[in-house]
Order: C-alpha cells, then sequence, then structure tokens
C-alpha cells in the first residue's frame, strides 16, 4: 500500500518478526508445477493511541487505548515457467476486531496478480497488478484520515514492463504504471485521482551479479469525482505533469544485496494556475529517493537501508503539498536456530509548501523490535513492539503511539 514513510516503515517492521520465516517455508501442497500456499495469521495488539490524536469528528486530540485482534488469511497459488520465471495469483484478508471500540471494526482485502518472464533469447516481460479494497487507519501515501477507522477507499495499481537482454551484459526496459484510487465517502472526494506513468530504461551489468541503470519517466495524475457544491472543478483542482529521471544499481537473485539503491530528479507542473480557494500552484523541482537495500552479511544476518524523498499532495482542492523525506535502517538476525531477531529504526521529516508563517513541518519517529520463533516448519509464533511519534511545530499534529503485539501464523 502507498503510505507515508513512518506509517509504511511501521506496517512492515510489525509484520516481518512474523512473516518473514514462516512464508520462506511455504509450498507443501503442489500440482506439478504448481505451488497452493495457503496462510492464516492471528494477532492481538495492545496500541495506546488508536486514533494517533486525530479524533474521530473534529480535530481534538483523542488518546484512547485498546485491544485490536487481526484475523489474517491468505493463499498463493505459484505457477513455475521452468526457470523462467513465474505466475502467481493471490489473496490476502485482514479482519480487525477492537475489543472496547468495537464501532471500529475494519476489514481490508487485497488480491494480486504477478507474471515474471525472461526468455533465454533475451525477451523479458513483466505484468503485476495489486487491488486493495480497505478500511485502516494507516492512511494513504499523503496522511489523509490517518487514525481514523473505516476510512473506507480502493486503488488498483498495475504495473507493466517489457524489455531485452543482449548478450547478458546489457538490458533495455520499456515501463507503464496506471494508478487509481477512489473514497467511498462523497465527501473525501480530494483524495480521488488516476495517474498514468512511462517511462524507458537501460541497464549494464557493472560485475557478476550486479546492475547499473538510467531510467526516465513522464506522467500525470488526474483528479476526478469532485462535489459539484465544492467549487473544485477541472479548471482549478491540483491536477499535474511530471518527468523524473533516476540512476542506481539493482541485483540478480543470490547477490549478497537484494533491492535497488535508487536516486534521481524530478520535475514537476502543475495544470492550472489557482486552486479552488485563489491559491497559486508552485511548480516544484527537487531531489528524489526510492531505495530499499538489503544486505546479507551472513547466513544468519540481513542489514537493510531505506531512503524515500517523495512529493505528496495534500488533495485536490488545495495548492498544498509536502516532501516526506525518510531513512531507515534494519536488522534481522537468526540465533539459536528457530529464532529471528528483528529491528527497525526510521526517521522522517515533512516539510510543508503552506502555511509559511510560520512554515509547518514535523519530524517522525520510528522504534520497533521483535522476535520470531519457528515452532514448525509451518508455524510460527511472535512478540514484537513498536514507539511511533510525530513532533510538529503546529502541535495539533503532534501525537505518540506505543503498540504491543503477539501473533501466530501458519503458512503451508
Amino acid at each position: 500500500m502507498r503510505r507515508g514513510f513512518v506509517i509504511a516503515c511501521l506496517v512492515l517492521s510489525l509484520t516481518a518478526c512474523v512473516c518473514t520465516t514462516a512464508a520462506a517455508q511455504g509450498g507443501r501442497i503442489s500440482m506439478g508445477k504448481l505451488k497452493v500456499i495457503p496462510s492464516l495469521g492471528v494477532e492481538a495488539v495492545y496500541d495506546d493511541n488508536i486514533y494517533l490524536g486525530s479524533g474521530t469528528n473534529d480535530t481534538t486530540e483523542v488518546v484512547t487505548s485498546d485491544w485490536i485482534f487481526h484475523v489474517v488469511p491468505g493463499l498463493l497459488l505459484d505457477y513455475s515457467l521452468e526457470g523462467r520465471g513465474s505466475i502467481k495469483l493471490g489473496y490476502e484478508g485482514d479482519w480487525a476486531y477492537y475489543l472496547d471500540e468495537d464501532q471500529n471494526d475494519w476489514n481490508n482485502q487485497k488480491g494480486l496478480f504477478d507474471l515474471d518472464y525472461q526468455a533465454p533469447g533475451g525477451l523479458i516481460v513483466g505484468i503485476k497488478n495489486v487491488y486493495v479494497d480497505a478500511e485502516d487507519p494507516f492512511g494513504s501515501d499523503n496522511q489523509f484520515k490517518l487514525g481514523v477507522p473505516q476510512t473506507m477507499r480502493w486503488y488498483n495499481d498495475f504495473l507493466g514492463r517489457v524489455g531485452y537482454e543482449f548478450s547478458n551484459r546489457f538490458r533495455v526496459l520499456a515501463y507503464y504504471d496506471y494508478y487509481k484510487q477512489k473514497y467511498k465517502l462523497e465527501s473525501d472526494f480530494t483524495q480521488n485521482y488516476k495517474m498514468n506513468n512511462y517511462g524507458g530504461g537501460f541497464e549494464v551489468r557493472v560485475a557478476p551479479k550486479t546492475w547499473g541503470f538510467i531510467r526516465y519517466f513522464s506522467g500525470n495524475r488526474d483528479y476526478y469525482g469532485a462535489l459539484p457544491s465544492s467549487g473544485v472543478t477541472e479548471e482549478n483542482d491540483a491536477d499535474f505533469s511530471y518527468n523524473q529521471v533516476s540512476a542506481g544499481l539493482t541485483w540478480d537473485s543470490g547477490a549478497k544485496f537484494s533491492g535497488e539503491f535508487n536516486v534521481g530528479y524530478y520535475w514537476r507542473e502543475y495544470d492550472n494556475e489557482f486552486d479552488s480557494f485563489g491559491n497559486r500552484f508552485e511548480d516544484k523541482n527537487t531531489w528524489v529517493a526510492e531505495t530499499r537495500i538489503n544486505y546479507f552479511a551472513t547466513s544468519a544476518t540481513t542489514l537493510s537501508l531505506d531512503l524515500i524523498r517523495a512529493l505528496r499532495d495534500t488533495g485536490s482542492n488545495t495548492n498544498q503539498y509536502y516532501t516526506d523525506t525518510g531513512i531507515a535502517l534494519g536488522l534481522a538476525q537468526v540465533f539459536l536456530t528457530r529464532f529471528t531477531l528483528t529491528a527497525k529504526a526510521a526517521y522522517a521529516q515533512y516539510d510543508y509548501n503552506v502555511p509559511v508563517n510560520p512554515e509547518k513541518e514535523s519530524d517522525n519517529y520510528l522504534f520497533s523490535v521483535g522476535i520470531n520463533y519457528r515452532i514448525l516448519a509451518w508455524l510460527s509464533g511472535g512478540v514484537a513492539y513498536s514507539y511511533l511519534k510525530q513532533d510538529s511545530n503546529y502541535p495539533e499534529d503532534n501525537y505518540k503511539d506505543n503498540r504491543f503485539m503477539v501473533s501466530l501464523r501458519a503458512v503451508y
């Protein structure tokens, strides 16, 4: 899911300690080239600030604690293409039940299709489509309604690539990404948009399992579905187009590294001159990053680095945006054969273009730690703790959150 950097790190770190080992052990049910991988997770989370200071009906900070119980079923169909790649079709659900504040119960549904194919002659084809129907309170990429349960919305993300590899030394690739999201309440129309992203890239092998790359992308965001009474129209909404150049490193499977080191530069130009309040839109040029690297130091130790910088718009009705600049460091350490310790520390700064007196900004901190125990080859349990804090010069945006989790997960 597209979320602000720190919230994304929180969600990933809480699930990592119970999923990593178990997921690697799945695939016991097979029919020829097809693996059928069912999973089921149960979690109990104590959260001492379930609304993250958002309040439920207004901007007044509400600090409420509760137990939240999750049931997370899943099913993955994985069809092997005999060393050339795979086709995957998957489903995952998440039902959340609050012990006291049961009016906040929510559920998420996620569907996945993933085709990864590379022919011996050099042809490369990749298609990935993710559909999510969500009600969780973790927000989208711009933190809209962060902490408010039952924020009903859906999104679909289609990513395609096609290319050719020459002599195991060079690759050329073309990319296309279509993203659309829709919030179900009419009053949330400012978050409804679709995006088209077109790109091309060139890669060269710089080491036995390491590729250097350069990529260029061009795209646009189009907001839609504005309420007629809102005053937001095609002539004053926050539609924009952009261009981006990025470069970095990526690695083949089996290397000491995985993921990508990816940094670049981004140019944004708004379609309209003024927003619905008469404020002027501000075109923006800035450096960007989307780096996520795992380093397999030993067979038992994995280190991770995330570096993110992105522009995030507030919505269709305003000229406000902010830069999200964040870094995270992580550790996964296997010990005594069956135990895995995970830890992550993250920091992100949100720097808003408006208001300017004073200039709005916030510092965001995350720390998490967890231990996973592999009970059986297909069954694991874990405990985890996380601390999340936002410190803003606009006090109404401040919050602190402590979460404790106990979980059990089976992947067969």
